[in-house]
């Protein structure tokens, strides 16, 4: 009795694995697959953040040390192999204040747009729009400087990008509109500031010339 309840025992597991045994197996492997991937890509990812961090002081050290064509190619070498890195949008934005420093504007101009479509922190995507919209706009470009003026989302950044938005206006004539956004910026700039005391300066000449 007890032989036959172990063969038709054994007869149901055999039957069992030869309907799922394959699913079974092939659902493991599938599993430590993944597993393996998930510790695979944090591994490769923390190598990145390493090597980016190591990158990114030999730009800021090179800076420091007014060797510019150094920190141009470490910072070039995070954007194009270290891009999903931040050290790379931060390397951005210090090779644009380099080169508009240097009168490099082309090279400033593709620093900034770098860090302005690609960085990964928002932070340094937003500094960057401003940044290049003020660039632009120096340039005599108001309408391609008006893209980067408009953040959706500008949170600690909306007096600045109201203030961008103003001397774009203003600048094409629109006299109205920049003194209503200049006051709207004025409401939460910093009461002491230089950029604070410039608009308030330039709202003046526009009224005045109103």
């Amino acid at each position: 009795m007890a032989n036959d309840w172990a063969h038709d025992e054994l007869g149901d597991i055999k039957e069992f694995w030869r309907k799922y045994g394959r699913v079974i197996v092939y659902g493991v492997i599938a599993a430590a697959l993944a597993v393996g991937g998930v510790f695979y890509y944090r591994h490769y990812e923390a190598r990145q953040r390493i090597l980016a961090g190591a990158l990114y002081e030999e730009v800021l050290n090179a800076a420091s040390q007014m060797r510019f064509g150094l920190a141009t190619a470490a910072g070039h070498k995070l954007e194009s192999s270290y891009a999903s890195t931040p050290y790379a949008g931060q390397a951005a934005l210090l090779l644009a204040r380099l080169a508009y420093e240097k009168n490099e504007t082309a090279a400033a101009i593709a620093a900034l747009k770098f860090a302005a479509h690609k960085a990964r922190q928002w932070s340094v995507r937003t500094t960057a729009r401003l940044r290049l919209g003020s660039l632009l706009l120096a340039l005599g470009h108001p309408h391609k400087a008006w893209r980067y003026a408009h953040i959706a989302k500008p949170y600690g950044f909306k007096s600045m990008a109201l203030g961008l938005q103003a001397e774009i206006l203003a600048r094409e004539g629109h006299k109205r509109q920049a003194l209503a956004a200049y006051g709207e910026a004025l409401k939460g700039a910093p009461k002491k500031s230089a950029v604070t005391a410039l608009w308030r300066r330039e709202q003046a000449q526009l009224r005045a010339a109103s």
